[in-house]
């Protein structure tokens, strides 16, 4: 592509005459790089002295020459080297004539999902409009009985088909039932021959009259009288019943026949059977001939399937039809009717393609990756060159490789491109077609691997394969290992990067995978062995904690009766109340942002909550008396600002917030959220920004053109996204376009079943094929070292599917798998580092100058919750007791600090009142309140007058209350508190207070017992960390229970 790019430059009187379309943004801006690093090389007059690199370096400068010939100025004037994506391309001509096209000044939508939404409820909807044809109520009521009345369950169905319109609407709105049954019967025929041509290499006429004998014997078989498989009704019968005999259920044919298959021991049948099936040599090709006749649909279109097709494209025409107004009503629109638009706009001319403007006329056209193009894009570009004559100077240069073909979800048909190459021909040009086998990217131990493997794998006899040269002679290393879990896959990646950097610091370093969620267990291994890496659309926004900070404050201000972001919004860094003051102001039905200023909820709050909710509540009045108030944007940011969001944050998650502020600014134009369902839709779809890293993440479909010098590929067997099942199957079989209905809950071996399933198995073939493509590219972007990694056992029949790049591999892999080792460790798989600090409830804001970032923090301060997970774990599930409980442990904590001899009988009976306050803020039933008063009222009273409850409360050496005992465990910050810890006669108690009740009817032994078995491992944990902290002394533990005056040692 680059010589030919350059080439055609040294020809041309304007740039602008040159069009090179590629797949992807990141592709073509490194075409434009590797352009101008040529011209750039070339201005310096450094001549390689690579012999390989010469012609490379002698184009340019000849491109030089015609640049200062014509006075061009590309140095300066890049942008005039049209190497573009087809969606830009798209856009760009659509854009330039408005009024052919129809777009206007529409935009186009990056995610269209709500305007698919909006026309397909309209669509939908419409149902119980009376005014409708009843053709379309006829349709509608059958598609709803589909789905049984569920339009959740259709809308998605829906909007997939719309998404994919390119690939089915040319097709689907003018076929009929008699084309569709005439291209089944050209189908089933073609499978039938097909199969037969196979079975006949093999003598199968010996097995189909060993079936046929047997009918005559065996009631199990008499299915089998007709004896023949052939194109008649009875044949192909024949073949599916002696198809499905003969498969086992992996979908391989039997070694053996057994009674289990109407074939009983020391018969003649039996042997006859077993003799013959004793002579096949384990060929994949019977296997797959006789899967064929096992799934064949009946040659006749069914007519349940035929009316459902009619009712789904008379839904489908009224569909695009709303599809329209949806985008007219959103004054935007899809890729895919860009896309149609450019082409309606390059017909639109006196000759195809003479609409395009002067500076627009394309005299030379590159496609990079032509392999992926699907129809329309086929279609355009059949558009620009339809009106040039195979003598005119222009020029058509299209570069592809079938087996990097890996777009099928976008509609990429494979078939355009090899028929393409088997005619040599596009539109009016003939083409010169060239095999390239030498590889300049490649080391030859790369070279050799990917030769060996996709030798094998893509071998058949359709395979134009040929084994590749390799031009370097570098060293290199292909390692494919098998693991025994994830998290040592971690551990492997990290292993590989560091051995790579070792070698040489300088090397580009890739880490290639399927999907995002198949890094789980390796980004944490790169950040706990500080490796920064790099990945455009890796890291969700919506996911990190700060931003759902803010998002909760969007939707906290955007709605005042929303309860959940205004607690998580209370919950939040820069807010930072506690669970307990939270509760006390969600308490009620008041909104929260009334209950926050009102004076008996501020009554109701510990001293620090009153303070914070105070900084809330004038930050709050602060944002909503300024004159910019109606405008929610600059509302969220200014409170976020004032509130200290920015101490709470570090230079990358402010970045992140700052797109998140951008994005909501998009999307309040007129002050308020436009569609906020739109705007969240939005929110999701942003990922972190790409950091500078060292190691390179992206998906391999990303990769696709690009190359580095180690390649790491884990998760070999890991599945790709699951497709939903559709409303109805496409494909083209033959030549034909062809499609099935889904047909609900029938009967599997329905007529209709059967052809759904049929079509699916079809497009779950193409998948498979493609996954096997999507391994090879992936493969081929190392330039010295490869390495594989997979999990579980590589040998079991039920691993590695063929949705999975291991499935696709194994067999060919089977010898190059070696076990590796690697040391297991804990890995924080939920990002979960230490959550940040509350800013203190004094926080004070200084306007801050874009220069300040705050440094980032893993400070971690006990929350309550902690604290009341604690003391109400084993108090009973009911949530009174948890309650009293709380209360009862406040108050003994309040006693022990206040000392014990500043407690009597009659100051606890003068705390009633405060009590119920305690239960109230702890959501206690208000109605309950004076039973569970009295019951905490008595257990404080036993405490007081107990000899054991007075020891524990006396005061003792190294004495405290409720001491805070942290530790990490299990990838989060965990707090324990101990209730009571104190030192008396040389030993180190940690007593424990347990308000539980000893049940009706059960012996107070029996009762102990079992308090003592509930809590022995946690006191016992208690021990342990105290011992590591330092303690020396002989520790002993002990709980007291108040409402049985006991105090048992542990």
């Amino acid at each position: 592509m680059l010589y030919r790019f350059l080439a055609c430059l040294t020809v041309v009187e304007r740039p602008e005459e040159i069009l090179a379309i590629t797949f992807t943004n990141k592709a073509a801006g490194e075409i434009v790089e590797r352009v101008s690093n040529a011209l750039g090389i070339a201005a310096r007059g450094a001549e390689p002295s690579e012999a390989h690199e010469k012609p490379l370096y002698m184009l340019a400068r000849l491109v030089l020459q015609r640049d200062a010939l014509l006075g061009w100025n590309l140095a300066l004037n890049p942008s005039r080297l049209r190497i573009m994506t087809f969606d830009s391309y798209c856009a760009q001509i659509a854009g330039k004539m408005p009024i052919m096209s129809g777009l206007g000044g529409g935009r186009t939508a990056d995610d269209p999902s709500l305007i698919y939404r909006t026309a397909i409820l309209d669509t939908l909807g419409s149902v119980n409009d009376e005014s409708i044809p009843q053709e379309l109520r006829d349709a509608l009521e059958a598609v709803l009985g589909f789905a049984r009345n569920q339009f959740e369950l259709l809308v998605p169905m829906f909007a997939a088909l719309l998404s994919k319109r390119d690939q089915w609407v040319g097709e689907i709105l003018n076929i009929s039932a008699d084309q569709l049954s005439e291209t089944l019967r050209e189908i089933v025929e073609n499978e039938v021959s097909e199969a037969m041509a196979i079975l006949a290499k093999y003598d199968f006429d010996t097995c189909w009259s060993i079936f046929a004998d047997a009918s005559g014997v065996h009631d199990h078989h008499r299915w089998a009288a007709y004896g023949r498989l052939d194109f008649t009704e009875e044949g192909r019968d024949f073949g599916r019943r002696a198809a499905k005999a003969l498969l086992k259920t992996d979908n391989m044919i039997r070694t053996k026949v057994t009674a289990r298959e109407g074939f009983p021991a020391k018969e003649a049948l039996t042997s006859r059977m077993n003799g013959f099936l004793s002579t096949l040599s384990g060929e994949p090709e019977i296997d797959e001939a006789l899967i064929k006749l096992r799934d064949m649909p009946d040659a006749v279109y069914p007519e349940a399937s035929a009316k459902m097709m009619e009712h789904l494209t008379i839904i489908l025409r009224y569909l695009l039809a709303n599809l329209m107004l949806a985008f007219d009503g959103s004054a935007s629109v899809d890729f895919p009717e860009v896309a149609q638009r450019a082409i309606l706009s390059l017909g639109a001319g006196v000759e195809i393609g003479d609409a395009l403007l002067e500076e627009d006329r394309v005299s030379h056209l590159l496609v990079d990756e032509n392999q992926d193009t699907s129809p329309a894009q086929y279609q355009l570009l059949s558009c620009l060159v339809q009106a040039w004559e195979q003598d005119d100077a222009r020029s058509v240069f299209l570069c592809g490789d079938k087996y990097q073909s890996i777009y099928l979800f976008r509609g990429a048909t494979l078939s355009l491109f090899t028929d393409t190459v088997k005619a040599a021909q596009f539109g009016p040009k003939a083409l010169e077609v060239y095999h390239l086998r030498v590889n300049f990217r490649s080391s030859p131990t790369v070279v050799d691997w990917n030769n060996r493997v996709y030798g094998e794998l893509f071998k058949g006899p359709d395979s134009t394969f040929v084994s590749s040269v390799a031009f370097r002679s570098n060293p290199g290393s292909v390692t494919v290992e098998a693991l025994t879990d994830s998290e040592s896959e971690g551990v492997r990646v990290v292993h590989f990067i560091q051995e790579a950097f070792k070698a040489d610091p300088e090397q580009s370093v890739a880490i290639l995978v399927r999907g995002r969620s198949h890094l789980k267990y390796i980004l944490p291994a790169l950040k706990q062995a500080g490796i920064s890496a790099s990945g455009t659309d890796i890291d969700p926004i919506a996911d990190s904690e700060p931003v759902s900070e803010v998002v909760s404050l969007v939707r906290a201000l955007w709605h005042q009766a929303d309860r959940t972001s205004w607690l998580a919004l209370l919950r939040a860094a820069f807010v930072g109340l506690s669970w307990e003051d939270s509760l006390t102001v969600s308490m009620g039905h008041a909104v929260i942002p009334v209950a926050l200023r009102s004076p008996q909820v501020q009554s109701k709050l510990t001293p620090e909550g009153h303070a914070r909710v105070l900084r809330l509540v004038e930050a709050l009045d602060g944002v909503e008396k300024a004159s910019r108030s109606d405008e929610l944007a600059w509302r969220a940011r200014a409170l976020w600002t004032a509130l200290g969001g920015m101490a709470t944050v570090d230079q990358t998650e402010l970045g992140d917030i700052k797109t998140v502020f951008k994005l909501l600014g998009t999307h309040t134009a007129n002050g308020d959220l436009d569609n906020p369902q739109s705007f969240f839709n939005d929110l999701a779809n942003l990922y972190a920004s790409p950091k500078a890293g060292v190691v390179q993440i992206m998906t391999i479909h990303k990769s696709k053109g690009l190359e580095f010098d180690t390649v790491i590929i884990p998760a070999l067997q890991k599945r790709g996204g699951k497709d939903d099942t559709p409303l109805f199957h496409w494909r083209a079989i033959g030549g034909r376009f062809f499609l099935a209905p889904n047909m609900g809950d029938q009967d599997d071996m329905s007529a209709e079943s059967r052809l759904f399933r049929f079509l699916g198995s079809k497009v779950k073939a193409d998948h498979s094929a493609e996954i096997q493509r999507l391994a090879y590219v992936g493969t081929t972007r190392a330039k010295f070292n490869l390495h594989l990694l997979a999990c579980k056992e590589i040998d079991r029949d039920d691993e590695g599917s063929a949705n999975t790049l291991l499935g696709c591999l194994k067999e060919v892999l089977a010898n190059d798998f070696t076990e590796a080792s690697a040391q297991s460790v804990k890995l924080d798989v939920q990002g979960g580092v230490p959550s940040k600090a509350r800013l203190d409830a004094d926080h004070t804001v200084t306007l801050p100058t874009d220069s300040f970032i705050p440094a980032a923090t893993n400070e971690t301060l006990p929350t309550e919750n902690e604290l009341h997970d604690e003391l109400r774990e084993g108090e009973g599930k009911d949530h009174r007791a948890k309650v009293e409980g709380i209360v009862y442990h406040r108050v003994v904590e309040m006693i022990a600090k206040d000392g014990l001899d500043n407690w009597t009988q009659e100051k606890l009976s003068g705390k009633g009142q405060a009590i119920s306050a305690l239960m109230r803020r702890e959501g206690y039933p208000i109605r309950d309140i004076p039973t569970g008063r009295d019951r905490i009222m008595r257990l404080l009273a036993t405490t007081l007058a107990s000899e054991k409850g007075r020891w524990i409360l006396s005061k003792h050496d190294e004495g405290g209350q409720e001491v805070q005992v942290s530790g990490y465990r299990n990838g989060r910050w965990v707090h324990r508190y101990l209730d009571r810890p104190f030192v008396d006669a040389g030993i180190y108690w940690i007593t424990d207070w347990k308000s539980s009740e000893c049940p009706e009817g059960v012996e107070q032994e029996v009762f102990l017992r079992g308090i003592i078995s509930q809590y022995r491992a946690k006191m016992e944990e208690y021990r342990s960390v105290v011992i590591e902290a330092g303690i020396t002394l002989p520790v002993k533990l002990g709980l007291y229970l108040p409402a049985v005056d006991r105090f048992v040692e542990i």
